[in-house]
């Protein structure tokens, strides 16, 4: 058995891997022993760039036969890759490059929780997180969490004016990007490598679109990982 090491997203607080829960079904099916990890658990007043974080996982990641990550989860992956060897990887709404567009989509979450306002935060990521076009229910208040809103705005923030370009041209393993066809955060455009545009998806194509995305991944595991 192969083992996967999955890299989560930006949380407010950990929810111990259900967020990619589709993806982690298939994966299993397919034979894949998976780990998932909370990208955040070690984030510290340290960590002031993407590569501070993605160092806090390096030995972590030299161990797995698939990488596996999602947006932020999926960033710190590529940040890796020059200490990796070929070692496949499946990326899922992960970016690689962030341009203005997407810096202010994502500052217009960070800002609010920054300021403790958590409700308006992840509404608003509600709102982009869903395929464009798509409305989402008003959000209901939440208390304030001092440490969720922490997450959100240092962890959305370390995104900004990355370009992991050169890290994934230089990869000498197989990589995969699954993104949204209709993603208003991470499109085509802020990922380099072989992408999978996944049909009507926002960024979360594994749960709009979970069978698409289910043969995306038993194509790429079948190819790469069949020993």
């Amino acid at each position: 058995m192969t083992r996967a090491l999955v890299f989560a997203p930006v949380l407010p607080q950990w929810d111990e891997g259900r967020f990619f829960t589709p993806v982690i079904r298939q994966l299993t099916r397919l034979g894949q022993q998976v780990e998932v990890v909370d990208t955040l658990s070690r984030l510290d007043d340290s960590v002031t760039s993407l590569a501070d974080l993605a160092a806090r996982w390096e030995v972590e990641a030299k161990s797995a036969d698939l990488l596996v990550g999602n947006a932020l989860g999926g960033a710190v992956a590529q940040k890796l890759l020059p200490s990796l060897g070929p070692v496949p990887v499946l990326l899922v709404s992960a970016p690689t490059k962030a341009d203005q567009t997407l810096a202010s989509r994502l500052e217009s979450v960070a800002r609010p929780a920054a300021a403790g306002d958590l409700t308006t935060a992840l509404h608003r990521l509600a709102e982009l997180v869903a395929p464009e076009g798509v409305p989402v229910p008003d959000a209901s208040p939440m208390a304030a969490d001092p440490i969720a809103c922490r997450r959100v705005s240092h962890g959305l923030r370390l995104l900004f004016g990355i370009d992991l370009t050169a890290e994934v041209n230089a990869h000498t393993g197989p990589l995969l990007h699954l993104v949204g066809e209709r993603s208003q955060l991470v499109s085509e455009k802020h990922v380099a490598g072989s992408v999978a545009v996944v049909p009507g998806a926002g960024m979360r194509p594994h749960h709009d679109s979970p069978d698409f995305v289910a043969d995306q991944i038993t194509r790429f595991v079948k190819e790469n990982l069949t020993r």
